[in-house]
């Protein structure tokens, strides 16, 4: 029930019931005998053609969530860095073998990024990705690679793992990860590690940029504000 409703939550609309049932990985019987739960409770909305969307009481919570914890929240710590740096800024989440976006900051420039809160990214090819990957030891990440392979995004993927394990002990070791057009031609990205009080890393925050308006420099320059909002950002979550 809690894979359906997480499924509800990040699709950009109403879903078949088939649909819904493939990526919460239930059988359609299971999928249709909770969803009538879910509608009954407000936790979905079923819709004419058999589709079904994410209900008011789901709305509601997470609006609730949102309110109650504005002063203290990442996004308060995120928008402060904004204001400093006016770029775009993300924080991301390992959800299974993906990363999902649950926090998005919007830059000044007269463009916008396409990425979204709760779309999912792959975690070999992104700078928050990366920073996870980086917080596994070899026989993990080997077993992960082998489970999900490692898509060419660009040309500049990291398709090996060898090459993308070269790439992580370089992320242990500055503490932040460069994503280079990896994952997105022209976008670029660098991102630093969240961690939980144990030392896990969960997630990352991350900014991102394009190439033909920030220079890589530039982007390297922002690291050490990256690094001191992902630790208050750690406080928070702690």
């Amino acid at each position: 029930m809690l894979r359906l409703i997480e499924v509800l939550c990040h699709a950009p609309g109403p879903l078949r019931l088939a649909e819904l049932a493939a990526d919460a990985a239930v059988s359609k019987p299971t999928a249709h005998r909770l969803l009538a739960t879910l509608v009954a409770e407000g936790w979905a909305v079923a819709y004419p053609g058999g589709r079904y969307g994410i209900g008011p009481t789901a709305s509601g919570i997470g609006a609730a969530v949102s309110q109650g914890r504005r002063h203290t929240t990442v996004e308060a710590a995120l928008v402060e860095l904004q204001s400093q740096i006016g770029q775009t800024l993300h924080m991301g989440l390992r959800s299974g073998d993906r990363v999902v976006y649950t926090h998005k900051v919007e830059g000044v420039q007269p463009f916008a990024m396409l990425s979204r809160v709760g779309m999912q990214q792959p975690l070999h090819s992104t700078a928050i990705g990366k920073c996870i990957l980086a917080g596994l030891d070899a026989p993990a990440l080997a077993e992960l690679v082998d489970r999900t392979g490692l898509e060419r995004r660009t040309e500049h993927t990291h398709t090996t793992l060898d090459a993308l394990a070269a790439d992580l002990a370089t992320v242990r070791e500055r503490g932040y990860a460069l994503d280079d057009e990896e994952n997105e031609p022209n976008v670029r990205c660098l991102a630093a590690p969240v961690h939980t009080p144990d030392g896990r890393t969960v997630g990352a925050v991350s900014v991102s940029t394009v190439t033909f308006v920030v220079s890589r420099e530039e982007v390297l320059a922002l690291a050490d504000a990256v690094r001191d909002t992902a630790r208050r950002v750690e406080s928070v979550m702690a």
